[in-house]
């Protein structure tokens, strides 16, 4: 998703581009990054073309993840970015990126909410809105956050139920983490805490809600059935509980023979509603447009 400043445009109404297209990724600079990008986004030229940085510009990457778009908008003009992430583990890629020659000076890494990102700027870098001319975000879990399994994320993967994209994991240590990050933590609740503690009736409304199973209630019943013998720890034991509850048969996508996991929709629902993501989603986000320069002194 992309909002362009008004600036560019004879209105105040900022334009807002959803694109569905896919390109190949394409690298624009030769610099490496300090650390293994997981996700490569294949929408940078889509993104750039639309975006249009332009030099002495400045932008925020509102789902920084592992940098692929932020890269993209330093290296194809003199500009700035205001990187902004609410997973821990991103935001300290974006101060390895921020500490590059490259980008020393240009890259302004937030550990946040995006949806904060009024109250994030004017606090942690005491700047003066409006300030922004384009904001880019690519909204939704993240390949890193899926393959790890002690993010407790995958159905596929073995791990600690959590879910929550602003956790190290329900079994991390976060005896030294920053004050921000334990703020972020402070208060939540992860899936453990859901399937664990729920009530029935909770437990199949947010399936149904959030995943859009008809067998919420029948999916509901099966995790407090088993609750009762002994808690529910890890991603695979609750996987495996709702399986069995209601078994998918295998199919077939071209020569592959596959079986449709049951829990794909369960843990959907969880992950959503934990994270907030609908109402976050929905808050009013909009671009704050750069009508004046702002003094050199304030960057």
């Amino acid at each position: 998703m992309l909002f362009s400043s008004a600036r560019t445009f004879p209105s105040f109404t900022s334009k807002v581009s959803f694109l569905s297209r896919c390109a190949s990724y394409t690298t624009l600079s030769n610099c490496e990054l300090p650390y293994i990008a997981i996700h490569k986004p294949v929408m940078i030229q889509e993104v750039l073309t639309h975006l249009a940085p332009t030099a002495g510009g400045i932008y925020s990457d509102l789902t920084f993840g592992d940098g692929g778009y932020t890269k993209a908008i330093l290296d194809s003009c003199d500009c700035q970015v205001v990187a902004i992430d609410q997973d821990p583990t991103a935001y300290e890629k974006a101060l390895q990126m921020a500490s590059m020659s490259s980008y020393k000076g240009r890259l302004f890494p937030i550990l946040g909410r995006f949806g904060d990102i009024h109250r994030l700027v004017k606090t942690q870098l005491s700047w003066s809105l409006p300030c922004f001319d384009g904001m880019v975000m690519d909204i939704g879990v993240s390949s890193g956050q899926v393959e790890t399994a002690s993010r407790g994320f995958s159905y596929k993967l073995d791990g600690p139920l959590d879910m929550r994209m602003f956790s190290r994991g329900r079994d991390a240590d976060t005896t030294n983490i920053s004050p921000n990050e334990r703020a972020l933590l402070r208060k939540s609740i992860s899936a453990y805490e859901i399937v664990n503690f729920f009530s029935r009736e909770q437990i199949a409304n947010i399936i149904y809600q959030y995943g859009g199973d008809r067998l919420s209630r029948k999916i509901a019943a099966a995790i407090v059935d088993a609750r009762q013998l002994e808690p529910i720890e890890t991603t695979g034991s609750l996987a495996s509980i709702i399986q069995k509850a209601c078994p998918q048969p295998r199919w077939k996508r071209g020569d592959d023979d596959m079986l449709r996991n049951s829990a794909a929709r369960t843990f959907q629902a969880f992950r959503i509603y934990i994270n907030n993501e609908v109402n976050k989603n929905n808050e009013p986000l909009f671009p704050v447009p750069r009508e004046k320069k702002k003094k050199k002194k304030n960057l």
